[in-house]
C-alpha cells in the first residue's frame, strides 16, 4: 500500500517534479493577504533530514530516528545540507525541459503542533508562504496536496485532517522540479521554506478573499466572497464610512480622500464583518493609475520612476529574509530618494508590500516567471501555459489590495509566446485599475507588445537609444526603463546622463537601476576573516562567478558610493541658477509641497565656510541672491532637510544638496628656486623628498579593472575592455630612463614605457622644477601611440613611507567621484585616513578615486608628511594597496594592505560606465587623446 508521500510524488504513476501540466493538487484559490483573529504559527525548529532522490522520501519520511532540526523560515541550503548555487541564465543541470537529474535533493520536514481550543469545529486552513522546490504535503499520515509556485503561498483546507490532541505534518520539498525551468532568476538556487507556515481557522460564513481599492475621485469599490458589513478608518482610527456589501459588492463615496502616493502614502484601514462571521481587515489607498497620452500617471500626475530592482535576499539567510530587514531595505530606500522598486524577478515577500503601502513606495510587481535558459520556448509550449497562467493569478490575487502596486508585470526575460498573451487577457479582466508591464514583449521591436504591455520597458539600453526614440516615437506609452545602470561593483557611471535624458523629454519617465544588493553569501575563512562569497565558491558548477554581486547595496545594507549619486539625482529639491549669483529653489514633488523641509546655504573657498545662511520658508520658485565675498574661487552649496521625524527618517535628515560655482580660481604663477631640483640620475626620481617618497612618481597607464571593465572571472562573456589591455601589457609596464637632464632651472626626465605586443612607447617627460618656497613643480607631458587609445589611466604613482595616514583633501568628496560619477560629490574640505579610501567591492577592484582635488595632505602622527597641489585641479587615490595587489585578489580577505602608501595622481581616469550589463563607459568619458599634460606641485611638510 502507498503512503501518503508516496502517492503526491507519483500521481497517477507519474513523477510528480516531472510534470509541468501539474502545476498543483488540492490548492486552495489564491486569494488577497487579509488580517485574520485567529492564527497558529508553525514557524520554528522542524524536524529535518534530506535524502539525494525524491524516490528515496517514503522510506525516509516514516523513519524514526535520524532527524536533525532545521529553522523554518529558512533553507537547508544555507542550513549546512546542500549547497547554494548561483547561475544567470544557464540552468544548474544539463536536461531540457521538464526533466531533471535524478540525483535531485529532498528535504524532509517535520512539525507536531497541537489545535487550538475551540477550532475543531471551524475550518482549519494550512498556509506556505512560499516552497523553494516542489512542494508535498502530508497531514496525519493522509495526502494533503502539491505546489509549485516557490514565491506565492499555497492554501489548503485541512479542516476534515486535522484531529484533536497532536497532529503530524510533514512537508515534502524536492528541490530540481519542470517549475525549475521557470524560475531562473538570475539568483543563487537555494531549497527549504523560506517564508511564513501557519494555520488559520474560519468560521461559516467567512471572508474568503476580498478586493478593495480606492480611486482618487473618493470612491471605494469592495468585491467580497461574502455579504456583511465594511467599515472604514482613516489613519487617526476615525470611522469615514460605514457601508453593507450586498451580493459581495460595495461602491460608496468617501468626502475628500487623503490620496495615496509615494510622497503622502496616505493609508486607511477596511474592516468587513459577515454576518455572524469573524471579521478581516485590509488597508486600502486611494489613488489612481493610468496610462494616458504616452504617460504613466498616478492620480492624474506623471511620476517620474527613481527605481531599483530587488530580490529577497540575505547574506546569511538566503531568501528568507527577516522583517527587520525588509523594514531596513524600505528606510533606506526612502533616505535616498529611491521611490519605486521592480520585485525581480518574483514578487516579494507579502510584508515587503506592506511596508512600501506604508512608507511610500511605488511597485512593479513581478510574476515568478523567468524561463531565460530556454528563452522564447517555453512561452510557447503548451505544457507550460497554465504555470504561466496560475503564477501570474498568484501575484495578483495575492497582491490586488495594495496600492503601492502601479503595474502588473507578467514576468522576466522568457521571450514572448501566447502563454504571456493568455495571462496578460486573464490580468486585464481581473484587475483594469492597474497597467501591465513585460519586456520580453518589446524587446526586439519597441514599437510592439501592446497586448502583454501598456509601457515601453526595455533594459539596458543606453542613453542615445532612449533619447532617439523618445525624438521619433508615435508610440501612445511612455517609456520606463525596466533595468539598468548595472550596479556591479564600481560602476553605475553616466546615471547623471540618463538623468538628463529623462528631463530633456517627457516620454521618457526614468526607470529601475541593476539592482539593490550584492547577492554575496557571508563566509569566515580558517583566519577568522570574513568576505561574501559568489557563485564557484561553494564547489558549484556550473556558475556565474561574481555576476550576483551586481547590487548598490553590500549584502549588509551598506550604500555602495554610487548610491548617493543616485539620491542626489532623485532629489525632491532643485536649485537652478537664474543669472549671475541669484537662484531658483524648484520643487519636484507632484503632490507635496516644501514645508517639510527647512534650507540652508553656505559659500566657501578654499575648503572653508565663508558665509552661511538659511533660506526663508520654502516653496516653488522662490529665488534668492548668494554673494560670493572677497577673490579667489568660491562655492556656494545649498542643503535641505527635513523639518520634523517622519516615519522614515528622523528630523534633519539631509534629503537634497547642490553645489554651484560663484567665482573661478585665479592660479598664481610659480616662483621658480634658482637652484634645480635633485633627481636621482640612475632612475630619474625625485631626490629633493627625502626619504618620505620611497619611489616615483612613476607613469601609471593601469587600473585594478572594475567589472565593467572587463569580467575577469567570466572570460566566456568578456565584453570590454580589459582583454585588450591585458594584451598591450598595461598591466606590466616597462620603464626606461631614456634622459634626465638639466634644462634651464628645471631638469627634464624623459621615460620610455613599453609592454607586450606591437605597438609603439608611451613617452612620459617631466620637467621638474624647484619652486622659491620649497615645493618642487612637476610638469608632465605623455604621449602614446594610437595603439593606446581609450586607456584605464594617464597619471603617476608614488610610494610613500609608512605613517602618513591622516588624509586632507579640497575638492570633491566625501566619497569617491570619477568622470562619469561625480554630480554628488561637493567641492570642500574633507578629513580622512588612508585606510578608511578603501571601497570593499566584493571582487577587489579599482577604487576610492577624488576628482577635481586643489590639494591634498597626508600626515603623520607628528603632522610631517607631503602636500601636493593640482595644476589646477588634479585626481588622486591613497590606499594600502596598488594596482596589482587589487587585481590579484578574488575575495576582499585575500587583500593583505601594504604599510607604505600607495599615491596615484591622476589626470584622467577612465569613466566607469555600466559595460558589464549595459552600455560601455560614454565616449565623453574615455581616454582616447594622443598627448596629455597635467602639473602638480609636491612640498614636504
Amino acid at each position: 500500500m502507498k503512503s501518503a508521500v508516496e502517492s503526491l510524488l507519483f500521481p497517477g504513476g507519474r513523477r510528480s517534479w516531472e510534470n509541468p501540466e501539474l502545476t498543483s493538487l488540492n490548492r486552495l484559490p489564491p486569494h488577497a493577504t487579509l488580517a485574520r483573529p485567529r492564527t497558529l504559527a508553525l514557524d520554528g525548529e522542524w524536524e529535518f533530514r534530506i535524502v539525494s532522490r525524491p524516490e528515496e522520501a517514503p522510506h525516509a519520511a516514516g523513519l524514526a530516528r535520524g532527524w536533525t532540526t532545521v529553522a523554518v523560515p529558512g533553507l537547508w541550503t544555507m542550513q549546512g545540507f546542500g549547497r547554494p548555487q548561483y547561475t544567470n541564465v544557464q540552468m544548474p543541470f544539463p536536461q531540457p525541459p521538464p526533466t531533471v537529474p535524478d540525483e535531485n535533493p529532498t528535504g524532509i520536514y517535520r512539525q507536531r503542533f497541537t489545535l487550538p481550543r475551540g477550532w475543531r469545529s471551524r475550518r482549519v486552513v494550512l498556509h506556505f508562504g512560499g516552497a523553494e522546490g516542489a512542494l508535498h504535503v502530508v497531514l496525519n499520515g493522509r495526502p494533503v496536496g502539491i505546489a509549485k509556485d516557490a514565491r506565492t503561498p499555497a492554501e489548503f483546507d485541512v479542516t476534515d485532517l486535522v484531529q484533536p490532541g497532536e497532529n503530524e505534518l510533514v512537508a515534502v520539498v524536492v528541490q530540481w522540479s519542470d517549475a525549475s525551468f521557470v524560475e531562473d532568476q538570475d539568483q543563487w538556487w537555494h531549497a527549504g521554506l523560506p517564508r511564513r507556515v501557519f494555520l488559520y481557522a474560519t468560521a461559516e460564513p467567512y471572508v474568503a478573499d476580498l478586493f478593495a481599492r480606492g480611486d482618487a475621485d473618493g470612491i471605494l469599490h469592495v468585491r467580497a466572497t461574502c455579504d456583511g458589513a465594511a467599515e472604514l478608518f482613516d489613519e487617526r482610527d476615525r470611522k469615514v464610512l460605514t457601508g453593507t456589501l450586498r451580493a459581495g459588492k460595495l461602491e460608496e463615496q468617501v468626502r475628500a480622500p487623503r490620496l495615496w502616493s509615494a510622497e503622502e502614502p496616505a493609508l486607511y484601514r477596511l474592516v468587513v464583518t459577515p454576518e455572524g462571521g469573524e471579521r478581516v481587515e485590509v488597508r486600502v489607498g486611494f489613488r489612481t493609475v493610468e496610462v494616458r497620452d504616452g504617460r504613466l500617471l498616478v492620480n492624474g500626475s506623471a511620476v517620474q520612476i527613481h527605481g531599483v530592482n530587488r530580490h529577497d535576499d540575505h547574506d546569511v539567510l538566503g531568501r528568507a529574509v527577516p522583517r527587520e530587514t525588509m523594514e531596513a531595505d524600505a528606510l533606506l530606500m526612502k533616505r535616498f530618494n529611491v521611490n519605486a522598486v521592480r520585485t525581480s524577478h518574483y514578487p516579494n515577500d507579502p510584508y515587503w508590500l506592506d511596508l512600501c503601502d506604508r512608507y511610500g513606495l511605488y511597485v512593479v510587481d513581478e510574476a515568478n516567471v523567468e524561463s531565460h535558459a530556454y528563452y522564447d520556448e517555453i512561452c510557447r509550449d503548451p505544457r507550460y501555459a497554465a504555470a504561466f497562467l496560475e503564477r501570474v493569478r498568484n501575484m495578483v490575487e495575492r497582491d490586488k489590495n495594495h496600492p503601492s502596486v502601479i503595474l502588473w508585470s507578467l514576468g522576466n526575460e522568457s521571450g514572448y509566446g501566447p502563454n504571456h498573451d493568455a495571462a496578460a487577457g486573464w490580468v486585464r479582466s481581473a484587475d483594469r485599475s492597474r497597467p501591465l508591464h513585460y519586456e520580453g514583449a518589446i524587446k526586439f521591436d519597441w514599437s510592439g507588445g501592446h497586448a502583454a504591455t501598456d509601457v515601453v520597458c526595455p533594459m539596458y539600453a543606453s542613453v542615445e537609444e532612449i533619447e532617439a526614440w523618445a525624438e521619433r516615437t508615435k508610440d501612445s506609452r511612455p517609456l520606463i526603463l525596466c533595468e539598468y545602470s548595472h550596479a556591479m561593483g564600481n560602476s553605475n557611471g553616466g546615471l547623471s546622463d540618463y538623468y538628463a535624458a529623462f528631463d530633456r523629454h517627457t516620454a521618457l519617465q526614468g526607470g529601475f537601476v541593476w539592482e539593490w544588493i550584492d547577492h554575496g553569501i557571508r563566509q569566515t575563512d580558517e583566519r577568522g576573516r570574513t568576505y561574501w562569497a559568489y557563485g564557484g565558491d561553494f564547489g558549484d558548477e556550473p556558475n556565474d562567478a561574481n555576476f550576483c554581486a551586481d547590487g548598490i547595496v553590500w549584502p549588509d545594507r551598506t550604500p555602495h558610493p554610487a548610491l548617493h549619486e543616485l539620491k542626489f539625482l532623485a532629489q525632491p529639491v532643485r536649485v537652478v541658477k537664474v543669472r549671475g549669483s541669484r537662484f531658483r529653489i524648484r520643487n519636484r514633488h507632484l503632490f507635496a509641497d516644501l514645508r517639510a523641509y527647512r534650507g540652508e546655504w553656505e559659500v566657501s573657498g578654499d575648503g572653508e565656510v565663508i558665509r552661511r545662511g538659511r533660506l526663508p520658508a520654502l516653496r516653488d520658485g522662490l529665488e534668492v541672491e548668494i554673494d560670493a565675498p572677497g577673490g579667489g574661487e568660491r562655492f556656494v552649496t545649498f542643503r535641505f532637510f527635513l523639518r520634523k521625524e517622519t516615519a522614515w527618517a528622523p528630523a534633519g535628515h539631509e534629503v537634497a544638496w547642490q553645489q554651484f560655482p560663484l567665482s573661478s580660481r585665479k592660479r598664481r604663477a610659480a616662483r621658480r628656486s634658482v637652484h634645480p631640483p635633485e633627481v636621482d640620475p640612475a632612475t630619474g626620481e625625485l631626490v629633493g623628498l627625502g626619504d618620505l617618497v620611497l619611489e616615483g612618481p612613476r607613469l601609471q597607464l593601469w587600473r585594478a579593472p572594475t567589472d565593467n571593465d572587463g569580467l575577469r572571472l567570466m572570460p566566456q562573456r568578456q565584453t570590454g575592455v580589459l582583454p585588450r589591455w591585458l594584451e598591450l601589457g598595461l598591466d606590466r609596464l616597462e620603464h626606461r630612463l631614456e634622459s634626465a637632464r638639466p634644462r634651464g632651472r628645471s631638469v627634464e626626465v624623459v621615460h620610455r614605457v613599453s609592454g607586450r605586443g606591437e605597438w609603439s612607447d608611451a613617452l612620459h617627460r617631466q620637467t621638474i622644477s624647484a619652486l622659491a618656497d620649497g615645493g618642487i613643480l612637476v610638469e608632465n607631458e605623455v604621449r602614446v601611440g594610437p595603439e593606446l587609445r581609450d586607456l584605464p589611466r594617464v597619471g603617476v604613482v608614488l610610494t610613500l613611507v609608512p605613517g602618513v595616514e591622516q588624509l586632507e583633501w579640497i575638492g570633491r568628496g566625501p566619497w569617491e567621484s570619477y568622470s562619469d560619477r561625480l554630480a554628488s560629490a561637493v567641492v570642500g574640505r574633507w578629513k580622512s585616513t588612508v585606510a578608511e579610501q578603501y571601497v570593499p567591492y566584493i571582487l577587489p577592484q579599482e577604487h576610492g578615486h577624488h576628482a577635481d582635488a586643489r590639494r591634498l595632505v597626508l600626515t603623520d602622527a607628528d603632522g610631517a608628511g607631503l602636500v601636493v597641489e593640482g595644476r589646477p585641479t588634479i585626481g588622486f587615490t591613497a590606499s594600502h594597496f596598488a594596482a596589482g595587489d587589487l587585481y590579484r585578489a578574488l575575495h576582499t580577505n585575500e587583500l593583505e594592505p601594504r604599510a607604505e602608501v600607495v599615491l596615484s595622481l591622476d589626470q584622467a581616469q577612465r569613466g566607469l560606465g555600466t559595460a558589464s550589463c549595459g552600455p560601455d563607459t560614454g565616449k565623453q568619458y574615455r581616454l582616447v587623446e594622443p598627448v596629455y599634460e597635467f602639473a602638480y606641485v609636491l612640498r614636504r611638510l
